[in-house]
């Protein structure tokens, strides 16, 4: 997919890495029928690609994702009230391919993640976070459950109890608490962002393929495993890898010490 516009996204293709903006910051980036078209327009492009190694996902300054535009979606002849919405079932498979394609995906979280914005981040491999962040899902206020994965997500993150306070209680969490809680895995400065979502998305990309692909497999699968099911997805994957000359290359260099300089803190 070359370099785009969409209606309602940025999407930036350098062939290895697709970084994907929300692109309505007038609206906080609210999710619109055209923006869950153009963000399934996309994912679905990132599933048949062998070259693609990382996927980013980050929002126009100052949100990061406010949720549904409800406004737009209200008023939308795509609404019948009074019949079960069978687009929440198909918003929700668009944020299951943050989740399920091969690549890792990362979200840089830089400003509020509310609602379905959130429940999207929750569906990247990676999540990092600006000191400006913030996170709720408010939908219980509305009478209506996280419906795109959000509880299930949550929950695995940070625990069944964390998780049933946020949601039933509609509470508003800080960046801090986020990070305490795990919702994200790092928090920095907002200006440091784009930084340190480079630093991630470079160490990503610079891995063999597709082993970033089987070890989010095993990390997925196996604590849903017994240890020693867990352990033979892990054996599976290296006796693909140590098939590559390149990944004796690294072991190589690696035991000479050169892989030990360039890890980071």
């Amino acid at each position: 997919m070359p370099n785009a516009d969409l209606e309602t996204l940025k999407v930036t293709d350098s062939g290895t890495r697709l970084a994907i903006t929300l692109n309505r910051p007038a609206e906080r980036n609210a999710l619109t029928f055209a923006a869950w078209d153009d963000l399934d327009h996309v994912m679905a492009g990132v599933e048949v690609r062998d070259d693609l190694r990382v996927v980013t996902l980050t929002g126009e300054d100052p949100a990061f994702c406010a949720g549904v535009d409800f406004g737009a979606i209200g008023a939308s002849l795509e609404v019948e009230k009074g019949r079960y919405p069978s687009f929440i079932r198909r918003w929700a498979n668009i944020v299951d391919r943050f989740e399920r394609v091969p690549q890792p995906s990362v979200a840089a979280i830089n400003g509020p993640a509310i609602g379905a914005g959130l429940e999207m981040a929750l569906a990247c491999d990676i999540r990092i976070a600006s000191d400006r962040a913030v996170f709720a899902m408010p939908q219980m206020r509305m009478g209506i459950v996280p419906d795109v994965g959000g509880t299930s997500r949550l929950a695995r993150a940070t625990g069944e109890a964390f998780a049933k306070d946020m949601i039933l209680t509609s509470r508003i969490v800080d960046a801090e608490e986020a990070l305490r809680a795990g919702i994200v895995s790092r928090l920095v400065e907002h200006d440091r962002l784009a930084e340190e979502l480079e630093t991630v998305a470079a160490a990503i990309e610079d891995l063999p393929w597709p082993a970033a692909y089987f070890a989010g497999l095993a990390i997925d699968c196996g604590p849903r495993l017994d240890p020693r099911r867990a352990a033979d997805i892990e054996a599976v994957a290296d006796q693909v890898m140590l098939r590559q000359d390149e990944v004796w290359t690294r072991i190589s260099r690696f035991m000479e010490g050169k892989g030990l300089r360039g890890l980071k803190h």
